[in-house]
């Protein structure tokens, strides 16, 4: 989450690490977090009257939920809530609008007329750098669109969430332990790899925003800024641990 700040990716979140007591009862060490959605904390927007959130995730248990024409990607319906049905628009519609991206992806079209380039490399920066292969399955894969009836209007990927499986864990069942510089593009076979290797290497304007982005997180502080957080962090954090 530290690091989706630094880069600014959509609506990232806070951490706060708490030390949980429930009628005076210790219940251990957690992190206190903002819920992802529409709400001023999260993802704010002006008029969410055609606004879609989705999540990708192989779960795959929401009511409302589609897998894409290309790459059958899972995609869980998180925003608007369609059970209420006060929203204008339908599940059909969205999967509609999502399966334009995903076959504008496979067909190697221009992807800036569908996401927005600037906040993709943030996000797959993110994950990228703690080697999220959560996002390759996938899992709490989280994009939105503020309005999914107007062409101009693009698909925006965050927030990041979750990374149990980031850090090496899928290799080995703990964490940073697996080499540190192994290609994160190639390292796994997983169900939806090939999706984001597409969005990775989705044309060279892309390539530039994502070069510039990693050398301006290199060279203008933000790592030395990152590596004292996680310094604090421990400073803060450790007795909860012993505690926990």
């Amino acid at each position: 989450m530290k690091i989706a700040q630094l880069v600014e990716t959509a609506g990232y979140n806070h951490e706060i690490p708490v030390e949980l007591y429930i009628n005076n009862e210790y219940r251990g060490s957690y992190n206190l977090t903002e819920k992802i959605g529409f709400a001023n904390n999260s993802i704010d927007l002006q008029d969410e009257t055609y606004a879609t959130m989705l999540e990708l995730d192989s779960y795959y248990d929401e009511t409302y939920k589609f897998r894409t024409s290309k790459y059958s990607i899972p995609v869980n319906i998180k925003e608007p809530d369609l059970s209420e049905g006060t929203s204008p628009l339908s599940s059909l519609r969205i999967s509609q609008s999502f399966n334009k991206v995903t076959t504008a992806l496979y067909n190697k079209e221009d992807m800036s007329n569908y996401i927005d380039l600037d906040y993709l490399a943030r996000f797959l920066f993110v994950n990228e750098l703690v080697a999220n292969t959560e996002l390759m399955h996938p899992k709490s894969t989280y994009c939105y669109n503020e309005n999914i009836m107007d062409t101009n209007s693009k698909y925006i990927f965050g927030p990041v969430w979750d990374f149990d499986w980031a850090y090496g864990y899928q290799y080995t069942g703990n964490y940073f332990t697996y080499p540190a510089n192994t290609d994160f593009w190639t390292r796994t076979s997983m169900e939806a790899t090939q999706w984001v290797k597409d969005m990775r290497y989705c044309g060279d304007n892309f390539d530039k925003i994502y070069y510039n982005l990693w050398h301006n997180f290199v060279n203008d502080g933000r790592l030395e800024e990152l590596l004292e957080f996680c310094q604090d962090y421990y400073d803060y954090a450790s007795e909860s641990f012993t505690h926990d």
